[in-house]
C-alpha cells in the first residue's frame, strides 16, 4: 500500500471506471473473471474513480458467489486433506457436552456441510456488520468522504482474494492480509482520502468489537472469580 497517498483529489475527473461486473456489454462468467483478476491483481486501477455513487445490488451479489465459491474451495480441500480445526458442528457440540454420531464425529462431514450451508447467512451478516463499523470512523476520519453505499461497495468488491482458499494451509492466511490490503485501498478511493486515514479506520473498526469481547472476557473472569 502506497504510504500517505491521497486519492480523488479532482472528484469527477476522468470517465467512470465501471467493473466489468457491473457492464452490460460483458457477459457472464466473463465479466465475474475480469472483475476478480483486476480487483485483486491491480486494485489501485480497479477502485480509481469507481461508480461508487450507484447501487450496491451487483457488488453484493459479487460478494456472495466470491464468499460463496470460497465456501466450496475449502469444503473441497476440508474433505481431501485431514484438519484439527474444529467445525461449527464439534464447536458446538463441545459447548452443549452433548456427543456427535459415530460417523460425524470420525469423518467432520456434518461440521463441514453446516459450516457450508451457513456461509451466506454468515456472509451477509459479516457485510452489514463490518459496513457499519467501517462506515462508522469513516464519518468521524474522513472529511470529504462519500455516503454507507460507497463504503459498502468496497468491502463487496475487497472480497475477492476469498478464493485464496484453494491453497491448502496457508489460503486462509494469504486472503486475509490480502482482503486487508485491498479494503485499505478501496476505503481511500472511495472516500477521497488517504492511505493512513483509510488504514486507520480499517484498524478501528477491528479495534472497537477486540476491545468489546476483551472487556467482556474480564468482567466475566471478575464475575467468576467473586462468585468462588
Amino acid at each position: 500500500m502506497p504510504g500517505g497517498a491521497s486519492a480523488g483529489e479532482a472528484e469527477g475527473e476522468g470517465d467512470i471506471n465501471l467493473p466489468a461486473w457491473e457492464d452490460p456489454a460483458t457477459p457472464f462468467p466473463m465479466n465475474l473473471v475480469e472483475t476478480w483478476r483486476r480487483s485483486v491483481l491491480e486494485p489501485g486501477a480497479f477502485f480509481a474513480n469507481g461508480p461508487f455513487d450507484r447501487p450496491a445490488v451487483r457488488p453484493i451479489l459479487y460478494y456472495l458467489l466470491i464468499t460463496v465459491l470460497g465456501a466450496v474451495l475449502s469444503l473441497t480441500w476440508g474433505a481431501v486433506l485431514p484438519t484439527t480445526q474444529p467445525g461449527l458442528m464439534e464447536t458446538l457440540t463441545e459447548f452443549m457436552n452433548a456427543p456427535l454420531p459415530d460417523a460425524a464425529a470420525a469423518t467432520g462431514t456434518t461440521s463441514r456441510l453446516a459450516d457450508f450451508f451457513l456461509t451466506p447467512f454468515w456472509a451477509v451478516l459479516y457485510l452489514i456488520v463490518a459496513s457499519l463499523l467501517l462506515h462508522v470512523f469513516v464519518l468521524v476520519l474522513v472529511p470529504r468522504r462519500r455516503s454507507l453505499t460507497a463504503t459498502v461497495r468496497t468491502i463487496c468488491y475487497a472480497s475477492g482474494p476469498g478464493l485464496f482458499a484453494i491453497i491448502p494451509f496457508v489460503g486462509g492466511l494469504v486472503a486475509g492480509i490480502w482482503g486487508v490490503v485491498l479494503t485499505v485501498i478501496g476505503l481511500r478511493e472511495a472516500h477521497r482520502t488517504t492511505t493512513g486515514r483509510a488504514f486507520a479506520v480499517w484498524l478501528l473498526s477491528v479495534a472497537l468489537p477486540l476491545a468489546f469481547l476483551m472487556l467482556g472476557v474480564v468482567l466475566l473472569i471478575v464475575g467468576v472469580a467473586s462468585g468462588a
